[in-house]
């Protein structure tokens, strides 16, 4: 079965990254960078299907030769921390043969990266030789700034707002299915970018292992993901053994019932009060969704700033302190040359520019302890030791926002399978009032349902059956008597008397 995933990455300078080093990966191509005077030599490497650069039509034509690319992208960033490039991962379909995924990828590219001003370098891989043979992906590496026949412009924000890459998810998403149906029919395997709460999935998501967790899972050695991925699937398949189990113990409750005839009016306000108590646990399930919030959960450069700001708290003191000794010093030694007394007095004015030295020696002996100490502390807050201990200050909020999330999703399903439960609901009591309103009397329908799902299930399915024996012109003429009456009703509502 098809499956989809798109993942949006940046590409660093602060992070020591080269978008010239990216793309000769990707391409598997030796380039080099003009800027690090470095040459990327990848031209060894296996998996690539197929590479290519697609830019808009008022591009420099020089923009498509990979190396000038991005050498002339990294020229144009002037800032240490700087983002050259963005990167898009995507899973192809291995239901497509080469053509057709290499179709896809460019219609997806043009309609929704190359249409906006990007240039994208786009490389296919194929599955690794050890890995999942169906882990057919493309790698698309796209510019930040605008572009036109000069060169490179400003940055466009637009690419960077918080609502692109929803978009993009989406748009790949349905470019996907699009040629999935094209090439494999009406019947072909979808996708869908929504989480697995927001389509009512009641099944718990797993994490992307990635390139390191994968190569230590290939070599039979737990990772701390595929661990985590390992709990999921258990928790998962026992949630889904009690759901079996549930629906065999409802079956047999609904074999066994006996039917008893019932009168629909009867049928309609009943079928009511068992939706006016879904729409209530829905509005509560809401509320409770609603009130959920994250615990402020510091960030591991705050961590780390608590760590040093002791030691940054000294050097400062040691600092001003060594500040206050030069500026007393001098001014003690300006007022002294004026005394007589001083001049006169060779003895007394080397004691006296001995203790001045003295002083400051100590002030600057001090600040230099000061500075090293937070140096010291900044190197080991920034070594594996310190980083595992900022890590572990963070971790308790790192749950408590875990948690948070895992009830929210929790809540997000229960929200979506409410909201088709009363799809339902809607449903059957607008088929049970139309065969009220066609003649039919009674109903017959078992006398109890284990749950509200199978309740309506059970009094719409005799209600649809009854429907069915009416042509669709007398079914109509009966809606719209409905609609009549509700419209009278509505009127009689607003202006009593009427």
């Amino acid at each position: 079965m098809a499956s989809f995933l798109c993942q949006v990455q940046t590409i660093q300078r602060g992070l020591g990254r080269s978008a010239v080093a990216a793309a000769a990966y990707r391409s598997g191509q030796s380039l080099t960078d003009d800027r690090l005077a470095m040459e990327f030599d990848f031209s060894n490497k296996d998996g690539i299907e197929h590479a290519e650069i697609m830019a808009p039509d008022d591009a420099p034509q020089a923009y498509r030769d990979r190396a000038a690319l991005w050498n002339a992208v990294e020229a144009a960033e002037r800032r240490k921390d700087a983002v050259p490039a963005q990167e898009v991962l995507l899973a192809l379909p291995h239901e497509l043969d080469f053509e057709q995924r290499r179709d896809l990828v460019r219609a997806f590219v043009q309609e929704h990266l190359v249409a906006k001003g990007m240039i994208a370098d786009v490389a296919m891989h194929r599955p690794g030789k050890e890995g999942d043979q169906r882990n057919f992906h493309a790698h698309i590496m796209v510019t930040t700034r605008r572009v036109d026949r000069a060169g490179f412009g400003g940055k466009n924000r637009d690419w960077n707002h918080a609502s692109f890459i929803p978009q993009l998810r989406a748009a790949w998403s349905d470019v996907q299915n699009r040629h999935l149906r094209h090439h494999l029919g009406p019947d072909a395997p979808q996708v869908s970018h929504l989480s697995l709460a927001a389509r009512g999935v009641d099944r718990a998501p797993t994490v992307h292992l990635g390139p390191a967790a994968t190569a230590l899972e290939r070599k039979d050695i737990a990772s701390e993901r595929g661990e985590l991925n390992r709990d999921v699937r258990a928790r998962n398949d026992k949630a889904r053994d009690l759901r079996c189990d549930y629906q065999a113990t409802a079956d047999r409750i609904a074999k066994t019932a006996p039917e008893i005839e019932v009168a629909v009016p009867k049928l309609v306000v009943e079928a009511e009060q068992v939706l006016g108590k879904m729409v209530a646990q829905r509005t509560a399930w809401a509320a409770e969704r609603e009130a959920l919030s994250a615990p402020k959960m510091p960030s591991a450069g705050r961590v780390e700033r608590e760590l040093t700001a002791e030691a940054a708290t000294a050097k400062a003191r040691a600092r001003a302190h060594l500040q206050q000794t030069e500026e007393r010093v001098k001014k003690t030694r300006s007022r002294r040359l004026e005394l007589v007394a001083w001049v006169r007095n060779p003895a007394r004015m080397i004691w006296a520019k001995h203790a001045e030295l003295n002083a400051i020696g100590r002030a600057r002996k001090a600040y230099r302890r000061a500075e090293v100490g937070l140096q010291v502390r900044q190197d080991w807050v920034r070594s594996p030791k310190g980083q595992a201990f900022v890590a572990a200050r963070r971790q308790p909020g790192l749950e408590a926002a875990a948690d948070v999330v895992r009830q929210r999703r929790t809540l997000e399903r229960k929200i979506k399978r409410m909201d088709n439960r009363i799809g339902l609901a809607g449903r059957t009591i607008s088929d049970l009032r139309l065969a009220h309103e066609l003649g039919e009397r009674e109903l017959r329908v078992p006398n109890q349902s284990p749950d509200e799902t199978r309740f309506f299930r059970d009094i719409g399915r005799p209600a649809r059956e009854a429907l069915q024996r009416f042509p669709t012109p007398v079914q109509e003429q009966a809606l719209e008597r409905l609609r009549r009456g509700q419209g009278r009703s509505i009127g009689r509502a607003i202006i009593p008397g009427r």
